[in-house]
């Protein structure tokens, strides 16, 4: 079930940091004990979670940095971000 509501807001929960390995952002998940690898897209959007943002405002920032049209990328992200979300990486409010 997607939880990208206009109105909700993601944000990357704090006390997980990433480190730049090689191209690559690279995590581990506390709770889960698993490490995660971000690349391109998925980085540059962890990137802008530091602070709360809203599933359109992820889209501007992507579609303007990759040069592609909001439509293009939305599903992506959303999918994306569900992921996040179902793994407790990122919460929404």
């Amino acid at each position: 079930m997607s939880s990208s509501h206009p109105d909700t807001t993601y944000v990357r929960r704090p006390e997980l940091n990433a480190v730049e390995m090689d191209g690559e952002l690279v995590m581990m998940g506390q709770e889960q004990g698993e490490y995660y690898g971000l690349r391109d897209v998925a980085a540059s959007l962890w990137k802008h979670l530091e602070a709360p943002k809203s599933l359109e405002e992820l889209v501007i920032l992507v579609s303007a940095e990759y040069d592609v049209t909001p439509e293009t990328c939305r599903d992506d992200i959303v999918a994306f971000l569900d992921d996040l979300v179902g793994r407790e990486l990122v919460t929404v409010s």
